[in-house]
Order: C-alpha cells, then sequence, then structure tokens
C-alpha cells in the first residue's frame, strides 16, 4: 500500500502504517483524553488523561495487529506467503501473494482474525474484573474500553459481507457448496454491497439529523466496503481468464538479448531505452547465463554506470525465476506478485522462447476488455 512507512517485521511479515492511520490515532487518542477517562475520574489530570488516551491508542493498534497475524500465520501454513501488513484508517490489511487454493484454507484464514479479536476481549476483560475488585477505576477503564473495541472488531468482522472476514466465511461456505469460487465471491460481494449501501444511506440520514459525525464516518466505511466488494469480485473474474490461457499465448516472442561485458550505460542507452524493453536475457557462448533490468540498473548511480559492467548487477541463471510455456497466467501473476519482480523468462527444455512481463499481462487483460465490450455491427 502506498503512503505508507514501515515499523518493522514480525515472522518475516512487513508491517507498515499508512499515513490515514495517523489521523484515526490522533482523533482517538484526544476522544479518550477529553472525554472517556475524564468521564471516568473528574479528577484526572489533563497529562494522566492524554498518557491514558495514546497508551489505550497503541494498545489498540497491537489489538488489530493481532487480528491482523491471525490471518496471516494461518495463510502461511497453507502455503501463501504474505509480504506485509498494513495498518490504515479503516484497520489493517494482509498482503497476501495469492487468493487460498481451496474453501477450507479460504474458511480457516478468515475465521482466525475474529478469533483473536474475542480471545483478545475476554483476556481484557478478565484484567478489567481484576483491576476493579481492586478499585483502580482508571486501569479498569483501560482494559474496559480495550475490551469493547476488541469485541466490536470481531463483530462487525463476521458481518456476512465481502470484503469482511465474514463474507470471507461465507464465500468459503458457498465455494465448498457450488465448487465455484466465482459463484461464491458473486454471492459474497452482493451481500457486501448491500451492507455497504446501507451503512452509506444509513449514515447520510444520520448525518441529516444532526447526530454528531458518526452518520459520516459510517457514510465513508460503506463507501470504502462497496468499493473493496466490488475490486474483489473483479479480481476473481480476472484471476479465472487468466487461469484458462497459456503463457506461451501471451509472451514476447521477439526480444534483444545483450553480452555480460557490456556497460550498464551502453545497456541503457543502446538497449533499453531504444527498444523499449524493460528486461535483456544475457547470453555468453550462446547460452543463456543471466537477466539484466531496468531495476536492476537502477541500483547503480548514475556516475558508475560507464564503469560497471552488465555481468555485474544481472540475476544469474541459477537465481532467476523461470516460468514454462505450458503453465497458465495466474501462476505468473502469483509468481510476480510473490517475488516482486516485473517479469520472467520462459523456458522451454531449457532454452529461453520469450519472455513475459507485467506489461504483458496488463495490454492481455485490455484487449479482452475491449473484445467483449465492442458492441458487434448490425447487418440491416
Amino acid at each position: 500500500m502506498k503512503s505508507s512507512f514501515k515499523l518493522g517485521r514480525i515472522l518475516g511479515i512487513e508491517i507498515g502504517i499508512h499515513v490515514s492511520w495517523l489521523i484515526i490515532f490522533a482523533l482517538l487518542s484526544w476522544s479518550l483524553a477529553v472525554a472517556y477517562y475524564p468521564a471516568i475520574d473528574e479528577n484526572i489530570s489533563p497529562l494522566t488523561a492524554w498518557v491514558l488516551g495514546i497508551t489505550s491508542c497503541l494498545l489498540l493498534f497491537g489489538s488489530v495487529l493481532a487480528h491482523e497475524l491471525g490471518h496471516s500465520i494461518v495463510a502461511i501454513r497453507h502455503g501463501i506467503p504474505v509480504k506485509s501488513i498494513t495498518l490504515f484508517i479503516f484497520g489493517g490489511v494482509s498482503n497476501l501473494t495469492k487468493e487460498p487454493d481451496n474453501p477450507g484454507a479460504e474458511f480457516r484464514m478468515a475465521i482466525s482474525g475474529p478469533a483473536v479479536s474475542i480471545i483478545l476481549a475476554l483476556v481484557f476483560w478478565a484484567f478489567e474484573a481484576a483491576f476493579s475488585a481492586l478499585d483502580a477505576t482508571l486501569a479498569s477503564g483501560v482494559f474496559l474500553y480495550l475490551a469493547q473495541i476488541n469485541a466490536m472488531l470481531a463483530i462487525f468482522n463476521l458481518i456476512p459481507g465481502f470484503p469482511l472476514d465474514g463474507g470471507r466465511v461465507l464465500r468459503a461456505i458457498i465455494w465448498n457448496a457450488s465448487n465455484s469460487i466465482k459463484k461464491a465471491t458473486r454471492i459474497a460481494a452482493r451481500v457486501g454491497l448491500g451492507f455497504a449501501y446501507l451503512l452509506i444511506f444509513g449514515g447520510i440520514a444520520i448525518a441529516f439529523l444532526g447526530i454528531g459525525i458518526s452518520g459520516l464516518w459510517l457514510a465513508l466505511i460503506g463507501w470504502f466496503m462497496a468499493t473493496a466488494a466490488q475490486g474483489s469480485y473483479q479480481q476473481t473474474v480476472i484471476s479465472e481468464i487468466l487461469s484458462a490461457v497459456n503463457v506461451s499465448r501471451v509472451m514476447r516472442r521477439e526480444f534483444k538479448t545483450i553480452d555480460p561485458d557490456k556497460t550498464l550505460y551502453q545497456t541503457l542507452h543502446e538497449y533499453i531505452l531504444p527498444l523499449n524493453q524493460r528486461a535483456l536475457p544475457v547470453f555468453e557462448n550462446g547460452q543463456l547465463t543471466g537477466l539484466i533490468s531496468l531495476s536492476d540498473i537502477k541500483k547503480i548511480p548514475t556516475d558508475k554506470l560507464g564503469q560497471t559492467y552488465v555481468r555485474q548487477v544481472m540475476t544469474p541463471l541459477e537465481k532467476l525465476q523461470t516460468v514454462a510455456p505450458e503453465e497458465n497466467l495466474s501462476s505468473v501473476v502469483n509468481t510476480l506478485q510473490s517475488k516482486d519482480i516485473n517479469q520472467l523468462p520462459v523456458l522451454s527444455d531449457g532454452k529461453l522462447v520469450g519472455i513475459i512481463s507485467r506489461t504483458s499481462l496488463i495490454e492481455y487483460l485490455q484487449m479482452r476488455q475491449e473484445m467483449e465490450t465492442k458492441q458487434p455491427d448490425v447487418k440491416q
């Protein structure tokens, strides 16, 4: 997700925060400091209230992160790599490199997040009860807030509308019954859209009644859900299209190669830019030895391009991700996403027969869309 900054890694998963999350962090901290904690203890100092407000928000941050880690850990156990987790204004999102292969995996991945939130809610309620017994009012208030928030997070996410966790559970059930992920996604997305429109129109109505800003907030959440539901269904349709097409139909068969002793300056100005070819297979003595790409060249300072040679920065053959011409495009997309690369050499019996790139896939989908939307001529 763009406009985010990295915090570190947990279990090998990159953790990031979108700038929009800072908005909700500031608003919640302010709300807790000026309203929630003063209502619990009218004698609380402003400094203490703000410390508790910020602390509560940080613990909420940890709760949402734990929710997403629940999804991610189950995904990894099912062989689905997780590139990152990003927290943003509406919660969090786990960036999976591919969809589950079967409804059972989908169900377990979906239910794991709310399960974590329910466990956290019970734990926080236990702490709230313990501090209440000790008459520690403020500490009890912190844990009561966290318990309620985690319970709400679990309940909201279990609503059976895509792309919420409950919608994914619904999709898994329908997928298992119908043996069609496309049908299951279409139904779950429609339910999600229905709930999203309910939030949008209900939120607008509340806003017109003048009940604070909660109505606008609900409408914004509904808009986000509607957009995500439509996007998820389109993604499923695209995946189904790509799974029925072989690499050989889309790969680029004509391409230039380069010698490993060329400088990066020559590679850039005599090959990549004039030919509009982002990556070049590297051949030596008639044998494929690696691949040099624009991304490799960009890592080298401009003033060093004339003194740096292709063989020094290319990806050698033994480290290259490759694909066979008979593989389907859906597997290509998964590889490109999981490895964060832009192109793949296509090998048949150890020989290079083509190159397939993200651009090739986009162009193919655009042509498919143009053909499907083109109205046939009506002959009189």
